[in-house]
């Protein structure tokens, strides 16, 4: 599933949660969202790391800045319905 797949469950999750459905949710579901979040964070760090272009690097850490906020986002919710 690609990323913005997992996003757009993620932005659903949130609406479950704040209609009162958080028990529809399962947390394997959103650890699952989380891992690939993970993954994403790992892999534009090592291509951060990589880059020599300084606009380059500039896209990649918006992205990242991105990628960690949604992590949070995830982590939160998973704490909600645990």
């Amino acid at each position: 599933m690609p990323l913005s797949k997992s996003l757009e469950k993620l932005a659903k999750y949130y609406k479950r949660l704040d209609d009162g459905k958080a028990r529809k949710i399962k947390p394997e579901h959103v650890e699952k969202v989380i891992a690939k979040l993970e993954a994403r964070e790992r892999d534009l760090i090592e291509e951060i790391e990589k880059t020599r272009k300084p606009a380059k690097i500039e896209r990649l850490e918006r992205k990242l800045a991105s990628t960690l906020a949604h992590l949070d986002r995830a982590r939160w919710l998973l704490k909600q319905i645990a």
